[in-house]
């Protein structure tokens, strides 16, 4: 039998420590934190103000059964979370935003409409030369737009009787749709009627000249 000497005893039981500390089973180390899930938001309903095509001035009140909020300005903007819940108070967003948001529903609508004045002398159906210079620039609306809806409406002032004063819309009216009719314009296109002096731009009393209601109103849609 050979005998071992402390020194090779002290080796080996080195070794076998060494050896039993590699077959170790290793601990798995611990899961990292999770963080909280936020709760998902409940979806919510915008409402914005957006500016009138002619820049007159316009609101929009929304009302429920918690309460109600008016909005007065162009671009102010107000969340409801539910309908029993109040509406939020206004704010405003910026144009950018409002594009963000509401882009490609804004890109279906149609161009909002756009309205012309041409106007006459005292009962005349002949146009004044600067309502004569805006023929140009109505049919390239009319072209824009690939309009298929013009209406021309005649108004008369009060200086004559209601029945002469329609007939007097009606000349002014056809007229100017024939004119739009030489320019290559579709008759099927033009909605040509009268209001005589039933819807005077300034209101006056009877047998009162007025240039301003001395007009054609042409509607480009």
């Amino acid at each position: 039998m050979a005998l071992i000497t402390s020194n090779k005893l002290r080796a080996a039981i080195a070794g076998l420590l060494l050896l039993t500390a590699g077959c170790a089973t290793k601990q798995p180390s611990a899961p990292a934190p999770v963080a909280p899930v936020a709760p998902p938001q409940p979806p919510q309903s915008v409402v914005v103000l957006m500016p009138d095509p002619g820049g007159k001035p316009s609101s929009i009140t929304l009302t429920n059964s918690a309460g109600s909020q008016t909005l007065t300005q162009p671009y102010q903007a107000l969340r409801v979370a539910r309908a029993d819940t109040a509406p939020a108070p206004p704010i405003t967003m910026e144009r950018a935003d409002v594009q963000r948001v509401f882009g490609a529903a804004l890109d279906t609508l149609p161009k909002p409409e756009v309205a012309f004045t041409l106007h006459f002398s005292e009962n005349s159906d002949v146009l004044l030369p600067e309502s004569q210079a805006l023929l140009p620039a109505i049919m390239s609306a009319i072209r824009e737009r690939r309009s298929t809806a013009i209406s021309v409406i005649g108004h008369t002032d009060t200086t004559a009787d209601p029945q002469f004063n329609y007939r007097l819309g009606v000349r002014r009216a056809d007229g100017v749709a024939k004119l739009f009719l030489a320019q290559g314009l579709n008759e099927s296109n033009l909605f040509v009627e009268s209001h005589g002096d039933a819807d005077l731009l300034v209101k006056t009393g009877r047998d009162v000249a007025n240039a301003q209601n001395r007009r054609v109103e042409v509607i480009v849609r």
